[in-house]
């Protein structure tokens, strides 16, 4: 086990398992780490939707095409495809392919799908599925919240409609990677990146205080290169641009299971330990825009209810070798 920083004692406490087959709609901005998320959750028994698409780690509309492309390539041909908000709420649209390759899936050669995306108005689409399966849907966003925040404004209700939501994103007591405070998936969008912390559901945030400590052994990036699987051959090519962006970062040939820590925890909660604290995202500060301000003081006492507003649930301790095995496991590696 790992502890985080945020503090541990009578305010970790672990959350019960989901049902067996966990319905997801994921909201993402495929690129690599995306793709490794999907393939988890297609290997892990997740029941997928729909995957709604973002500006991110590429364009929308290039997310859209490469989340129907990884599907397809794993047989999860009938899952629908949304593209949504086309750049952020209240800032320009920056975008990662020195990260994720131009094409966004590290330049590999993947082969496109032809089949097209289902529609083009992903928030909308998420509160449809939302009202109709109420209370059954866990929202998973491994990009920034632009659709989820959209989804709010359009359908105030939406919090109650939805089991949970889990969220890659911030950066708590540590370091950003799109700035010196802030995480690339809130600090592309910090006013939607609010809505969502400031909504009455239950918020898991997996920031980078906990999924910077997930690089995979270089035992395991062999496994998965070594492997006849289609999954982990899928993985294996387009991670090995990840690989080269990550090596100078970690020190040796890895990378980081940012995305992929975020679906495991959809599906498999008990992976970590978690706080519930208060938690904002700065929107004002000229060198702080973007950070997620978490009051991990303990001057008072713990939130107790994971939906008031504004409380999130934060990773406090996890076990990174079980993840890495439940990794390895969903990619037959």
């Amino acid at each position: 086990m790992i502890a985080t920083g945020l503090g541990e004692g009578p305010a970790a406490r672990r959350v019960p398992p989901p049902p067996a087959a966990t319905s997801i709609v994921l909201d993402c901005d495929t690129g690599i780490d995306d793709s490794m998320a999907i393939a988890l959750g297609a290997g892990s028994g997740a029941r997928f939707v729909a995957c709604t698409t973002t500006h991110g780690n590429v364009p929308a509309a290039t997310a859209g095409r490469n989340t129907v492309t990884v599907l397809d390539a794993l047989g999860l041909t009938d899952v629908p495809v949304h593209v949504g908000a086309h750049r952020p709420m209240a800032q320009d649209l920056l975008t990662a392919e020195w990260v994720h390759g131009q094409d966004g899936l590290g330049d590999a050669g993947v082969a496109q799908s032809s089949r097209p995306v289902s529609g083009d108005l992903a928030p909308a689409e998420i509160v449809r599925l939302a009202r109709q399966h109420p209370g059954e849907l866990t929202l998973v966003a491994v990009g920034p919240l632009t659709n989820l925040g959209l989804a709010l404004l359009m359908a105030p209700d939406l919090p109650g409609l939805v089991r949970n939501v889990v969220v890659m994103g911030g950066a708590v007591n540590t370091a950003g990677n799109a700035s010196a405070v802030g995480e690339a998936n809130v600090w592309h969008d910090p006013e939607a990146a609010q809505l969502v912390v400031g909504a009455a559901w239950d918020l898991t945030v997996v920031g980078l205080e906990i999924t910077m400590r997930t690089a995979m052994p270089t035992v395991a990036i062999a496994r998965i290169e070594a492997s006849t699987d289609p999954r982990a051959q899928l993985v294996a090519r387009v991670f090995q641009h990840y690989l080269g962006v990550y090596e100078p970062i970690v020190g040796e040939r890895t990378c980081v299971l940012h995305d992929p820590l975020a679906m495991a925890l959809a599906l498999e909660p008990d992976l970590a330990s978690y706080r519930l604290v208060r938690a904002g995202i700065e929107l004002r500060g000229e060198l702080s825009r973007g950070q997620v301000v978490a009051d991990t003081r303990g001057f008072e006492p713990d939130p107790t209810d994971p939906t008031e507003p504004g409380v999130v649930r934060f990773v406090d301790t996890l076990d990174v070798e079980r993840f890495h095995a439940m990794f390895l496991d969903a990619l037959g590696a």
